[in-house]
């Protein structure tokens, strides 16, 4: 398999742990009602809220589903920077326009 950077496999990593908080919601949201209002009591009072989410976590983000976001990634690569290269280009162009004064791109001035 190829290689992420560092910053890449973090995104991957992040976007999986998005998806398990969203499956495991119900669990999140127990947890999150029994630790509201709590500081030196939450570990003895919630311990099994905790066990039940982290439980459900650990389940969605098994080393398989990891390694097809990365490879889902690595297969998407080139369309994410060609996306992160013109979102730049629309940034730089807009903030020149901004210093220019202007307001709207002009008509004929469309960029590929």
């Amino acid at each position: 398999m190829e290689a992420l950077s560092r910053r890449e496999d973090t995104e991957v990593l992040e976007s999986v742990k998005s998806d398990a908080l969203k499956v495991c919601d119900d669990y999140v949201k127990a947890f999150a009602e029994c630790a509201t209002g709590r500081t030196f009591t939450l570990p003895f009072v919630c311990k099994d809220k905790l066990d039940d989410m982290q439980n459900c976590m650990r389940e969605y983000m098994t080393q398989d589903r990891m390694d097809a976001a990365k490879l889902d990634y690595i297969a998407n690569r080139s369309e994410h920077g060609r996306q992160a290269v013109e979102a730049l280009r629309k940034s730089r162009a807009e903030r020149l326009r901004k210093m220019a004064g202007l307001k709207e791109e002009p008509s004929g001035a469309q960029r590929k």
